[in-house]
């Protein structure tokens, strides 16, 4: 039998003080893939993206339910679990940037980790991540990560 415990964590943003992270900023072809198995954590993650203003997200909780929708949703951005059922969030960032599709290389990759580990930041960025955010993922360092390829892509 399992037992899981109902925590809920919400932050508090006070956007009126940050102008960077106001919502009207954010268009809707940004576009976020959450790749989580946690039902909850990609939840929390996804209310959390919302209220930064992000609000183009899919979530599969499966790296191959990822790659499925990945070539047909286009992200922007994907978020990914470093611990997924199916395989390791470093095996989906290499099947990421070998897949055959161009535009599916040369999406920008973000992990997510359980804990932050000596190390993670360099295992990630050899990986081919552009970051490295343990649980609970702060709204300030995802928004200020999440910056650096928005107005690229405009």
């Amino acid at each position: 039998m399992q037992i899981h415990s109902q925590v809920l964590l919400r932050w508090s943003l006070p956007l009126e003080d940050h102008p960077e992270l106001a919502p009207e900023r954010v268009p809707s072809s940004f576009r976020i893939l959450i790749v989580n198995e946690d039902m909850r954590s990609a939840d929390t993650l996804k209310r959390t993206l919302s209220d930064l203003g992000y609000a183009t997200t899919f979530t599969a909780y499966s790296a191959r339910r990822a790659l499925e929708v990945a070539v047909d949703f286009l992200p922007a951005v994907a978020l990914l679990d470093l611990e997924l059922p199916d395989m390791t969030g470093y095996q989906l960032a290499n099947k990421f940037r070998s897949h055959l599709s161009q535009p599916m290389r040369r999406v920008p990759l973000v992990a997510i980790a359980e804990l932050q580990r000596y190390g993670n930041s360099e295992l990630t960025r050899a990986a081919g991540f552009m970051g490295c955010l343990a649980k609970p993922v702060p709204p300030q360092e995802l928004n200020a990560l999440l910056n650096r390829w928005l107005f690229v892509t405009l």
